[in-house]
């Protein structure tokens, strides 16, 4: 166990059990909340100590691993409060949700979600927000915007560039490869994650040794595995996107708002409730009755030539073709000047409500009294 010091007087004992780094320096860059790094062996040794406060914070991986044995110090009264952090929704089965609904009672089990569950539960206290969306708008990333919106020349119509590791993807990518949409498009489709990955490290390790360590190698590496080909986005018009999941419980990635903090239109192929939730957010999407068959009940070999006449629409008419470069101006300027701010006030809200508002945040406020 971390034995680092705190001072009991201004901040309450909290622990965070197999937290990645990352994780901990979110929940105090966001929420305020210092939390002492403890392994899975050593809770029992906290439960069972009195002085310190029942709140224990826990990473997906190991509460998928141990629910039962987490839900059992909540029975007992070990610990009062339970806070998850779900950073990956698909990650949790329907049961275990189902589980974790049942136990639920007066706010002792809380999921900090980046992303959204298939299912609706009657008694989970939950946290939803979009980690790629905050990531990814960094002011780093809004100087390279600004350099490639002096820079365009559209002279291709789309940009798709997917894993096509699914069965879902796998159909969408064989039937448009099997269409003429990509006669004058940029195209990419690597075989793994892993070799993308790979590749995205050595470039960015590269940049790293030509110009230093600073704020453009953390915006770069928000991108995680997809950054930006400004070359490719200079020349087209618009990206096909297509997201990880595309059923059952998602979260948005690099893949959606990467084209949206770029300014870029897009043509998003998810379901129904990904694409409701854009709206929610304030962004656009341009239509040409083709969604309402897209989110339709019907197979998804039976939509593919929807999509196809839609994507032909654009490439053929210019009114379209300018009626989305609006669109994607009004997603840029969401982006960038509503959605950032609200990410900052949503999730202080979240742990303010696990805090109590005893929190770093709260401290500084109350000493700024000079």
């Amino acid at each position: 166990m971390n034995t680092r010091e705190f001072d009991s007087k201004q901040l309450p004992k909290l622990y965070g059990v197999e937290l990645p780094n990352w994780a901990e320096r979110f929940i105090y860059d966001f929420g305020g909340l210092q939390l002492e790094t403890l392994s899975f062996a050593d809770i029992n040794s906290v439960c069972n100590n009195i002085y310190h406060t029942n709140k224990i914070f826990v990473y997906e991986i190991c509460f998928a691993k141990n629910s039962e044995y987490f839900f059992n110090l909540l029975k007992t009264g070990a610990i009062k409060q339970l806070i998850v952090y779900n950073h990956h929704p698909f990650m949790f089965t329907d049961e275990l949700l189902d589980r974790i609904d049942t136990l639920t009672v007066n706010n002792n089990i809380v999921l900090l979600v980046n992303g959204y569950y298939s299912g609706k539960y009657a008694n989970i206290n939950s946290c939803h927000f979009d980690t790629w969306e905050h990531t990814v708008s960094h002011h780093f990333t809004l100087l390279l915007s600004k350099i490639l919106h002096r820079r365009r020349n559209i002279e291709k119509d789309f940009l798709m560039q997917v894993v096509p590791k699914d069965e879902f993807r796998q159909t969408v990518v064989g039937f448009l490869k099997n269409t003429n949409i990509f006669d004058n498009s940029i195209t990419s489709f690597p075989k793994t994650s892993s070799s993308l990955g790979k590749s995205t490290e050595v470039f960015v390790e590269t940049l790293t040794k030509k110009y230093g360590e600073g704020q453009h190698i953390h915006a770069l590496n928000s991108f995680g595995n997809g950054l930006p080909n400004f070359e490719s986005y200079e020349k087209i018009l618009c990206e096909i996107v297509v997201e990880t999941r595309n059923t059952g419980s998602w979260h948005f990635t690099e893949k959606t708002f990467r084209p949206i903090a770029l300014g870029i239109p897009i043509v998003f192929i998810g379901d129904a409730t990904m694409f409701n939730q854009l709206i929610q957010y304030g962004y656009h999407l341009y239509d040409h009755a083709f969604y309402s068959h897209w989110h339709s009940d019907q197979r998804l070999e039976e939509k593919l030539p929807y999509l196809q006449d839609f994507l032909q629409h654009i490439q053929q008419d210019s009114t379209a073709k300018d009626r989305m470069l609006e669109i994607a101006q009004h997603n840029y300027d969401r982006f960038w000047n509503h959605r950032k701010n609200y990410y900052y006030e949503h999730l202080y809200n979240c742990f303010a409500d696990i805090s109590n508002t005893n929190n770093m945040i709260h401290n500084i406020y109350k000493e700024l009294n000079f």
